[in-house]
């Protein structure tokens, strides 16, 4: 599913849309040279990880100029080019999460891995996996690989029958904490505390900030086979604890009926007290036709009133029928306390039978846009 910012706040990580991701900086060469290394990777990616990235190739693969210029290698100062590819319509499944614990130094054998039940973990109301190589300057100033892994679960407690008065890490994820990997330097588990009303037992090994907000930690070195309780004060509504908004937002859907054009629409909130400079990229399929002359910005002031807002930079790719897709990306500043509103229109591509996706009255699946 989709993260509920309104609900959850802000994701601990960045938030990943439906479907599955690839983006990779490809050294040396230009967009045609690397494209047999882009079709590599993506095929020993879909191996390794039993998923469906071999169906990445030139139709649903971006090549940004604006986005993710804060993920360059700062090793290098950057070179080679950046693709982008994305599945709308890949799902995850346990034939995924089992060789992404695999890559894992004790896999499940110990560690923070015991946690990872897949039984819980796809009835859950969110789930993300992911991770990422990338290089980083290490001691000495000495050029190093950085390699991470990341899983986002959201579970609810009542749906697993829980009571509303608390419960335990073992009941929550049906598995029980052991002893640290012997790999790992490091194996802790963190839980962040809300301003009042949750007591932990037993006592943390040590406690920490984040963002302003309480940090405890529990250290499996220190404290093997623990098994973390967590006790609420009685509320109205529970489960209804207030949550931090992150202060920039996004929304974005689709305009239009019918069977031969159509929009799309997407609304930035920055709730910040400063202006906020972002950068926004959309990838539509080659069927739906961008006509950049259609671009429109707006943007709402603290005070009601609407104005034309000028982009700073802007990259526009169009498409090519069963070649390329077309992108739209739009670096902007977006006023504190402001609402902003994106617009462009598009025409609808005729199709040949075999195109169409399986039961293709549900409609089509469009990967989401980044900011």
């Amino acid at each position: 599913g989709g993260w509920r910012e309104s609900k959850w706040g802000s994701p601990p990580v960045n938030s990943q849309g439906i479907g599955a991701e690839v983006r990779a900086r490809i050294k040396g060469g230009d967009v045609i040279q690397s494209e047999s290394q882009w079709r590599g990777l993506t095929n020993a990616l879909s191996g390794v990880f039993c998923a469906s990235l071999n169906f990445i190739d030139t139709t649903n693969t971006a090549t940004p100029q604006l986005t993710f210029a804060a993920d360059r290698d700062a090793a290098t100062a950057t070179s080679g080019v950046l693709r982008h590819g994305y599945l709308p319509r890949e799902n995850v499944c346990t034939e995924n999460l089992t060789p992404w614990i695999k890559q894992l130094p004790c896999q499940s054998k110990s560690g923070l891995g015991l946690l990872l039940n897949p039984y819980r973990l796809y009835s859950a109301d969110f789930h993300s996996m992911g991770l990422s190589l990338s290089f980083a300057k290490g001691p000495k100033g000495k050029r190093v690989q950085q390699y991470k892994q990341r899983l986002s679960v959201v579970v609810d407690p009542s749906a697993l029958g829980l009571g509303g008065d608390g419960w335990t890490l073992s009941e929550l994820v049906d598995r029980q904490l052991g002893t640290a990997c012997p790999a790992a330097t490091r194996s802790t588990v963190r839980v962040i505390q809300p301003s009042s009303g949750l007591k932990l037992a037993p006592k943390p090994a040590s406690t920490t900030k984040l963002a302003g907000r309480g940090v405890s930690v529990f250290d499996l070195r220190k404290q093997p086979n623990v098994d973390i309780a967590f006790e609420f004060a009685p509320q109205k509504d529970y489960g209804a604890w207030p949550s931090e908004r992150p202060s920039i937002s996004a929304h974005r859907y689709v305009t239009g009926h019918g069977g031969s054009n159509g929009g799309v629409e997407a609304t930035l909130t920055n709730r910040g007290d400063r202006a906020a400079n972002v950068t926004y990229l959309d990838v539509l399929p080659w069927y739906l036709r961008v006509y950049s002359h259609t671009l429109d910005i707006q943007t709402q002031a603290a005070d009601g009133s609407w104005n034309l807002l000028r982009p700073t930079s802007t990259a526009f790719t169009p498409a090519i029928d069963r070649g390329r897709p077309s992108s739209v990306e739009v670096a902007l500043v977006l006023p504190a306390g402001s609402r902003t509103t994106l617009r462009y229109s598009f025409d609808k591509g005729f199709l040949k039978y075999t195109e169409h996706p399986p039961d293709a009255n549900r409609g089509f699946n469009i990967g989401p846009a980044i900011v």
